[in-house]
């Protein structure tokens, strides 16, 4: 039986009405191909923020938990990215 890709959607509640959202796509074998991160905010709309691609390639090392720090800790500059792209503040 042939496997399918996977995708799988985590949103995170960061405040002030937005929402930080990780689409994450798994290959065949379930594990992680990219990750798309998007920042949103009611009745606006999601914009592209972030995006991690070939995590699956021989050699990679990915942690999720990390890159979910990452986002945490670089969140002001997500936002600012959000906001110029929408021109939403």
């Amino acid at each position: 039986m042939k496997k399918l890709a996977q995708k799988r959607i985590d949103m995170y509640d960061i405040g002030d009405g937005l929402t930080l959202m990780n689409v994450i796509n798994k290959n065949e074998n379930g594990k992680m191909h990219q990750i798309a991160t998007y920042i949103g905010i009611e009745g606006n709309g999601f914009v592209c923020v972030g995006n991690a691609n070939d995590l699956d390639a021989p050699g990679s090392i990915f942690s999720y938990q990390s890159y979910v720090r990452e986002q945490e800790a670089m969140l002001p500059v997500l936002i600012d990215i959000f906001e110029t792209n929408t021109g939403v503040k």
